[in-house]
């Protein structure tokens, strides 16, 4: 040994050894000096690079880590050392040809493939990173990380089930991971498994504060699509029992647009009369943040006389989307010189929709995503009225409403369910829509219109797409349609389907396919379950693009209207290419309103008295070739009467001047 490496080798032992023990600087005080002595000394450069790196002072640790991909090019550790700097110092394109080189250089080096896979999720770049945590977790390092960051990655691609594994993983190699529980337990949920997902996030009270946060979670959770109705029964008695809970010992919760983030969406879909449930939820909400119900300063004084009333019309869905199509008519035709429109929407990515809405709107007011923000930006445009279109399909709206950011705050039927929110004023639903004692299913004060609440306008011409070529039909084949979101398939509309199949031995059943495999999944084992004999007969078609689904609408023989929770949008479009709906109403307004356009038309044919006799329809609907056209001509005739119609924009007007007045 020559006199320079008896002086080297114990300084670089002991900055080695003081770096193990993560004393930072006293390393790269040792490793300096060995440098000193022995200025291409690797380890020395190595240990004096990561020792600034670690002590949060990559600036520093920059030259070095050049000095060690200068002077060793073919280490690949180096660069993976340079690498690590860059990423700290935020210049990631850079980090990611270092660690690639790395790994270039040494293709088993696991760590070196599980940063460049952090650097691509850091810049959003998951189709890149899934694959790179998958190669660190084949060479061996399965830690929980690695499991963690694969799941977040296929969570932002929509690849739910690539997800559910690596997230199990990952909470049970680390149990006390917050991170990871949490996301196991978003996943289960999606997935459908609400029993784990409760349990998920029951575990994370206790490893996770402040534990109400997660209460609140797992109190009103429910899955997209349920395994039967017994599950379904099953879990709404949870639930009650869950947010009773929530009143009697309330949760103390900050922010829940933060903290909790949901509302009682799903449960509108599952059968039950849910009137009682979504108020508790709502109250259990305001018990757990009373600042929900926050108060505008101008809501307390006298409305200046002669002015045009403020209107205000705020959604997140104020684009392409069924909202969207809804409500465009109505802010586009009130009367300007009576009404000013304010149009009030989150960030949202543009389309055409959009576009019309604010080239319609007096104003447009781009509200920031957070509540108390939200609520002072909305408070300075000091609105007469505030037309929510749609409640409880959002968290962020949803919140907002507990304000009183209005003299006067309505919504209708975007989402046809009680908000359950004491300061929501009005539901503007249809008479045809309603029960003789609707105003039972409400906690807003029920305004039933003479016409439905929407100006819808007639759909434009289909493609020419053909939904029996495309399915493999043949001519002979009957198409019985039901072009629906699939958590509306309810357990009971099952029994149906299968029905219909069993008596027409050439029917076919299309159900538009989730983009959650899941979901699809366990809804084709329910209708499997329910008819063995017939279930190879109901095809599940991809999504579609708006001129395709209309000439869907057209092209099947029967279209089925779903039970409890049936169409809105949907009937509209399917009026509109003059195509009949066999529907059943239901005893509320969201089973209603294919009925309630039917009645506009003052037609009942298709209306069914019953289950059994829905299925009647449909076999007669499908098998009514020589008549579908006089059919078609009487839905082409009155549909007038709910497409394009300006007299509900005048309902809109005397109802927000009276209310307001």
């Amino acid at each position: 040994m020559n006199p320079t490496q008896a002086q080297v080798e114990p300084l670089v032992r002991q900055a080695m050894e003081a770096f193990q023990r993560s004393q930072w600087g006293r390393a790269g005080e040792l490793a300096e000096q060995a440098l000193t002595i022995a200025p291409e000394n690797y380890e020395a450069i190595q240990v004096r690079a990561l020792a600034s790196l670690y002590a949060g002072r990559a600036a520093d640790a920059l030259p070095h880590a050049e000095s060690l991909v200068a002077r060793f090019p073919s280490d690949p550790f180096a660069h993976n050392t340079h690498g690590a700097v860059l990423q700290v110092l935020g210049r990631l394109e850079e980090a990611i040809a270092a660690y690639r080189k790395s790994i270039s250089l040494a293709p088993t080096h696991a760590l070196s493939w599980f940063n460049v896979a952090q650097v691509y999720a850091r810049l959003a770049r998951h189709d890149e990173a899934a694959p790179c945590f998958e190669k660190t977790i084949q060479l061996g390092a399965a830690t929980p990380d690695a499991f963690l960051g694969l799941a977040q990655a296929n969570m932002q691609m929509g690849r739910l089930e690539a997800a559910l594994g690596p997230a199990r993983e990952a909470a049970r190699l680390a149990p006390q991971s917050a991170e990871a529980v949490r996301i196991a337990a978003q996943c289960e949920l999606k997935a459908g498994d609400v029993g784990a997902a409760v349990e998920g996030f029951r575990s994370l009270e206790s490893i996770a504060p402040p534990p109400d946060r997660w209460r609140f979670i797992r109190s009103i959770i429910w899955p997209a699509v349920e395994e039967s109705r017994e599950r379904i029964g099953r879990r709404w008695e949870e639930v009650e029992q869950a947010v009773d809970d929530l009143i009697a010992r309330p949760a103390r919760i900050a922010d829940p647009l933060r903290d909790v983030g949901l509302t009682g969406f799903h449960m509108a879909y599952q059968g039950f009369d849910d009137t009682q449930l979504q108020k508790k939820i709502a109250h259990a909400y305001r018990l757990a943040s009373p600042d929900l119900e926050w108060s505008a300063p101008h809501v307390a004084r006298p409305r200046r006389a002669n002015q045009r009333i403020r209107l205000g019309i705020l959604s997140r869905h104020l684009n392409n989307h069924t909202i969207g199509k809804l409500n465009i008519g109505i802010a586009q035709k009130l009367d300007r010189k009576r009404f000013e429109v304010v149009v009030m929407r989150t960030p949202a990515e543009r389309d055409f929709l959009s576009g019309a809405f604010d080239e319609c709107a007096d104003r447009v007011v781009t509200l920031p995503a957070d509540l108390v923000a939200a609520r002072l930006k909305v408070a300075e445009a000091e609105l007469d009225a505030l037309f929510y279109p749609d409640i409880g399909m959002d968290a962020f709206t949803y919140y907002l409403a507990f304000a009183r950011l209005a003299r006067v705050q309505f919504t209708t039927w975007g989402h046809p369910v009680t908000t359950g929110i004491p300061n929501m004023d009005y539901f503007l639903s249809a008479r045809d829509a309603e029960p003789e004692d609707g105003q039972r299913y409400y906690s807003e004060r029920l305004v039933p219109f003479e016409n439905p609440p929407s100006y819808y306008y007639r759909p434009r011409e289909p493609s020419s797409f053909d939904i029996r070529a495309q399915l493999g039909l043949s001519a002979a084949d009957r198409i019985y349609a039901s072009l629906q979101t699939l958590y509306k398939i309810h357990p009971d509309f099952d029994r149906a389907l299968v029905e219909i199949l069993r008596r027409d031995p050439r029917g076919r059943v299309v159900l538009i396919a989730a983009k959650r495999q899941a979901w699809n999944d366990k809804l084709r084992r329910r209708l499997e379950r329910e008819g063995p004999d017939v279930a190879t007969r109901i095809i599940f078609m991809p999504a579609m693009s708006l001129p395709d689904y209309l000439a869907a609408l057209r092209g099947a023989d029967a279209l089925l209207d779903t039970f409890h929770f049936g169409g809105g949008s949907s009937s509209y479009e399917s009026f509109g290419m003059s195509s009949p709906v066999v529907t059943l109403p239901g005893e509320r307004m969201r089973a209603r309103i294919t009925a309630a356009l039917y009645a506009r038309m003052g037609q009942s044919h298709w209306v069914a008295r019953s289950a059994d006799h829905f299925v009647e329809l449909a076999l007669e609907l499908a098998d009514g070739q020589e008549h579908r056209e006089a059919w078609r001509r009487e839905i082409q005739e009155g549909a007038h009467r709910f497409l394009e119609n300006d007299s509900v924009i005048r309902e809109y007007e005397d109802f927000i001047a009276g209310a307001v007045g």
